[in-house]
């Protein structure tokens, strides 16, 4: 009996190791210039790499070949604070750096992105949560620095400590559809259009996409031209002003009034598969282009070949949102500073 106790206790020991090992992976969000907007995160030796939701694989400047082996760093988390840093290694694809940066880390549906890498070899899930945060100078309060949790599990946002996790406020999943095929992006179909103060405006079905390197949701011409009608009708002229490039509709600030939602304008809902709705409030759909002056973020596409909804970074701040790879489902929540959160209140304090 004596001679099983060794073997009992290493065997423990090696359990408890590896429990240890599969937590989920902690990164800051940084949001750059107002002429990139990019987001960025200290993923390679704490050198940024831009997080392209449409990008297959982790990308690096290479001497020579097309691939190539880096170490990319984050920390381990319980979703509410860093606990101990981990450093991987990862196969990288060699191209050009945005300016700025050391490279892209890809999160796109395939093998090669880093959400998959960092599943493979962390033994997480195949999930990633996006909280990306305002600047505070176009849309609503924030320092630029937000968060995302690759590997699955919850998500707290202080103050306070005693707060439930903010995956509790998470709609209900929507499947990710491939309309396109071998774009590895992330996209959705709005089955009920696009909705203005309530009415519909653009009716359905669209594709609907996701992305963090456009700006702006971008409209094709046809959505585009619905959807400003209805939200000039709605919102009414008292407080309109002379266009703002590279917006069509903008206000007098001072008289649209505005709340914990942001300026008090109409509401954008998408009305996506399954009954859940991607609402847009004034947080997220009035971008601030001077002291006085808000303009509605929506823009024309340039193209009629992507998705007819594009829906950008600007409009995605804010808001926690999880794409579940292996269940291929898309969850996010309403704009968190209605509910007295912010995506730069992550406690990256161990």
């Amino acid at each position: 009996m004596s001679q099983l106790k060794p073997v009992l206790v290493f065997f423990l020991l090696a359990l408890c190791a590896c429990t240890a090992v599969s937590k989920p992976l902690l990164t800051p969000i940084n949001k750059g210039a107002a002429s990139t907007a990019l987001y960025t995160a200290p993923l390679s030796a704490g050198r940024p790499l831009v997080l392209d939701l449409s990008a297959p694989a982790v990308t690096t400047p290479c001497s020579s070949g097309t691939t190539t082996t880096v170490t990319l760093s984050a920390n381990t988390t319980d979703g509410a604070n860093p606990l101990s840093p981990v450093s991987f290694a990862a196969t990288a694809t060699c191209a050009a750096a945005p300016a700025g940066a050391a490279g892209v880390a890809g999160l796109g549906r395939s093998s090669a992105s880093f959400p998959a890498q960092v599943a493979s070899t962390q033994k997480v899930a195949n999930s990633f949560a996006l909280c990306l945060p305002s600047d505070g100078k176009t849309g609503s309060s924030g320092n630029g620095v937000g968060a995302a949790i690759f590997g699955g599990g919850p998500f707290y946002l202080a103050p306070p400590a005693d707060r439930e996790a903010i995956t509790t406020l998470l709609s209900n999943p929507v499947p990710l559809r491939q309309p396109f095929a071998g774009n590895p992006g992330y996209f959705v179909t709005a089955t009920g259009g696009i909705a203005i103060d309530g009415s519909v405006a653009a009716p359905g079905p669209l594709v609907v996409g996701l992305s963090t390197t456009v700006t702006y949701t971008q409209l094709r011409a046809d959505v585009y031209r619905l959807v400003i009608a209805a939200f000039d009708r709605a919102l009414g002229q008292t407080a309109k002003v002379s266009a703002v490039s590279p917006f069509e509709l903008c206000y007098d600030s001072s008289k649209l009034g505005s709340s914990l939602s942001g300026y008090f304008v109409p509401q954008v809902d998408v009305l996506l598969e399954g009954g859940t709705n991607l609402t847009v409030v004034g947080g997220n759909s009035m971008a601030q282009v001077n002291s006085g002056t808000a303009c509605f973020a929506f823009l024309k596409a340039a193209s009629s070949t992507g998705p007819a909804v594009l829906i950008g970074g600007f409009q995605l701040e804010n808001k926690l949102v999880v794409l579940d790879n292996a269940k291929q489902q898309l969850s996010f929540t309403g704009y968190l500073p209605a509910r007295g959160f912010s995506c730069s209140n992550f406690n990256f304090t161990t």
